[in-house]
């Protein structure tokens, strides 16, 4: 089979959508800057555009298909992602058919399978069924986000036509999870898709110990402590001296480097001017010393191991599903 991932059908960088579905981020997430962003994003070559059922319990999925209506479906593809808690063999059809309807498409390019579902949840019999899907065509290519190898393996072997070509991790120049995984996935040929590639803008430059972000979602993530200030401070003054010397943004140096490693990184947005920026680092090439100098700083403050695991799997599936009706 070939992959979604094969030669050049993908950008180096695509464009994530949690903050169109959910409140919560600060001000300036209004739906029409979202959508002419949007818009902007895929008429520049930004083509892999990533969402999911549950962000805004499909309200993301709508504002992508309102900014897709009239454009061509060759330009952009299309992934989104099944809930963890609709992860089973008889709800597949309906969440990839109401997903189909808010996206206004005829298929999806990359259906992933959100989190690792409930423990009461029957692995091959899931991927059965999204095996099923990829034969009528609905979907192109099947993907997992936040999986670990054994699992990943696990859904594998449940199919005989078609594999698991992704897995949409945590990853960005300060944290990622284990080396085991990262290297099952380097050997086993599964695309690292990157989630938060910069770190929920502490990589960004805007903000310090003294200058914080607004909006819930940040407030509660522990990589804008003062001790992660503190521990990648060396870090930030390499990008910000690189950023002076090529006259390029910190963000597009960030995303240049992990689309260096091999990443596609997938960052946020909340305006036409944000994706312009991202799509000048598409094509920003870092040279060998300027790769070198980040690695360096690396070095001396490795990065922070995340956890791939964050949904309760001791929870049945109708249960998790109620609870999300509350968020």
């Amino acid at each position: 089979m070939v992959s979604l991932f094969d030669g050049k059908t993908v950008s180096g960088i695509g464009l994530g959508t949690w903050q169109l579905g959910l409140k919560g981020w600060g001000a300036g997430y209004e739906a029409k800057e979202l959508v002419d962003a949007l818009q902007t994003g895929i008429k520049n070559g930004l083509n892999f555009i990533d969402t999911a059922e549950i962000y805004g319990m499909g309200r993301s999925e709508t504002l992508i298909g309102e900014a897709t209506r009239d454009l061509d479906r060759k330009e952009y593809l299309i992934a989104t992602k099944l809930a963890g808690f609709n992860a089973s063999e008889r709800r597949v059809k309906k969440s990839l058919t109401n997903s189909l309807g808010r996206l206004k498409v005829d298929h999806i390019d990359l259906y992933q399978v959100h989190w690792e579902p409930s423990i009461y949840t029957s692995i091959p019999e899931l991927f059965k069924a999204l095996e099923t899907e990829v034969k009528e065509g609905l979907i192109g290519h099947i993907g997992v986000s936040n999986f670990s190898a054994q699992t990943i393996a696990r859904a594998n072997n449940s199919m005989k036509e078609t594999r698991v070509e992704s897995n949409q991790i945590k990853f960005n120049v300060v944290e990622r999870p284990d080396s085991k995984l990262l290297e099952y996935m380097k050997t086993n040929n599964v695309k690292v898709i990157g989630w938060s590639p910069l770190a929920q803008g502490f990589l960004s430059g805007k903000y310090s110990q003294d200058r914080k972000p607004s909006g819930g979602v940040r407030r509660i993530n522990k990589i804008f402590s003062a001790s992660n200030f503190d521990k990648y401070a060396g870090v930030l003054s390499v990008f910000r001296r690189l950023s002076e010397e090529k006259k390029a943004s910190i963000v597009q140096l960030i995303l240049a480097y992990e689309k260096h490693l091999g990443i596609l990184p997938i960052p946020g947005f909340k305006n036409s001017e944000q994706v312009k920026e991202i799509v000048s680092a598409n094509s920003l090439e870092l040279s060998t010393r300027e790769i070198s100098s980040i690695e360096v700083s690396l070095q001396e403050n490795a990065p922070l191991e995340t956890s791939i695991g964050f949904y309760p799997r001791l929870l049945p599936n109708f249960l998790a599903r109620l609870g999300f009706l509350f968020i």
